[in-house]
């Protein structure tokens, strides 16, 4: 819900803001975002230690290293996905962010 904000709040952008009100408004919105990224993170590693039995932690290891593999890659793609669309438009481009967001909860 944090991440659907940081992005909702992006929305209310205004070209006509000086300097110093965009550069709050938008720190605001990101930091909202990075809290929303903490919190998932630290529960994902909470829970997998929790769930995680003895002696189990080398294949643990192994899953995590590809799983921040595959994240990594997901975000070199998404980073070329926002790009080309805001290309196109800025509230395309927040409002398929915000799509991807809504799917994965």
């Amino acid at each position: 819900c944090l991440q659907l904000l940081s992005y909702g709040l992006l929305f209310g952008w205004q070209d006509g803001w000086s300097d110093e009100t965009a550069i709050a408004y938008v720190t605001v919105a990101q930091m909202f975002g990075g809290i929303a990224k903490d919190l998932t993170k630290l529960g994902g590693k909470t829970v997998t230690k929790l769930v995680t039995p003895e002696g189990k932690d080398t294949r643990l290891f192994r899953l995590v290293s590809l799983l921040t593999g595959w994240k990594n890659s997901l975000k070199g793609v998404g980073y070329f996905l926002g790009s080309a669309l805001l290309e196109v438009s800025y509230e395309l481009a927040l409002g398929f962010m915000m799509g991807l967001i809504v799917l994965a909860l």
